[in-house]
């Protein structure tokens, strides 16, 4: 048994630092805290010391002793006592302080039930790391961006379907501010309960899920009025058919095909010219000078 007093951090073994850019929380991977440890914290970081489930201290960025009761000599009479289980277990629990963007989306309906599809950013700070600690749960040694953008995703989803409903699809862009201050009020007031400070929310995406929906809206933006903006969504997948008629669909004109005859193209080589007709009672120059 080891009776040394060993360095904690976010750097492990091989010198790489297991914190990276999309982690929010890294747990140290070994439980075996002894006293005396030395415990370094980092830039952009906080480390909580949690003994048998409650949380003892936090500490700065910088370098820390640890006073534990998890020693070799206590761990004896442990063991001793509670037949070979400890109960000295000790964890730290790295927390970053960086800024940090998370994104949620997922779909809705308008006023018209027309499907829409929306992505939301949102960028925040861990300003409380003991309140964000207690708020979530996470069973593996890191709690990463992407699993607190699924934690909030049914309150981003609340907020923005709660302003999409009773809007109409032509007003949905006149009123994206709605949407976007009904989200950061919604986040706000959740995040602030968990110790974390939104620093900005934004939309990134909103628009139908009908791909023919959304090239409409997109030509009525030009100035296109709407039947032509239709014409023109028609003309855009004909013209990917190869059909020679695009273009009269995208300028409302008839289109007529140079072989197209009566009775079908399939009779074409089949008709032959016929001769002008001759009345009776005509009779050529030359057969009347005879007789």
């Amino acid at each position: 048994m080891s009776i040394r007093a060993q360095v904690i951090s976010t750097v492990n073994e091989k010198g790489i630092d297991e914190m990276g850019p999309n982690d929010l929380i890294v747990k140290y991977h070994s439980v075996d805290v002894r006293t005396r440890s030395r415990l370094i914290v980092y830039s952009n970081q906080k480390a909580v010391v949690r003994f048998q489930g409650q949380i003892t201290g936090v500490f700065d960025p910088g370098a820390h002793d640890l006073q534990t009761p998890a020693n070799p000599v206590s761990q004896f009479f442990a063991r001793l006592q509670y037949s070979g289980n400890l109960p000295w277990e000790v964890e730290v629990l790295y927390v970053s302080t960086a800024r940090h963007e998370a994104r949620s989306e997922g779909s809705t309906q308008t006023k018209e039930l027309v499907p829409m599809r929306y992505q939301v950013a949102y960028y925040f700070v861990i300003s409380d790391p003991v309140k964000f600690i207690n708020s979530i749960q996470f069973s593996e040694l890191k709690y990463t961006v992407n699993d607190f953008a699924v934690f909030l995703s049914p309150i981003v989803d609340q907020s923005v379907s709660q302003v999409l409903n009773m809007t109409s699809l032509s007003e949905i862009y006149a009123n994206l501010h709605k949407v976007t201050d009904a989200v950061t009020a919604s986040l706000r007031s959740v995040m602030d309960e968990m110790g974390v400070n939104l620093l900005t929310c934004r939309i990134v995406r909103l628009e139908p899920e009908d791909e023919t929906m959304r090239r409409i809206i997109q030509f009525t933006a030009i100035g296109l009025d709407p039947t032509t903006a239709i014409r023109a969504r028609l003309a855009e997948i004909m013209a990917q058919r190869s059909d020679p008629a695009a273009t009269n669909m995208m300028l409302g004109v008839p289109y007529y095909p140079i072989n197209l005859v009566i009775g079908g193209a399939g009779v074409l080589p089949q008709i032959q010219q016929i001769p002008p007709s001759v009345k009776p009672s005509e009779k050529p120059r030359e057969r009347r000078e005879e007789e």
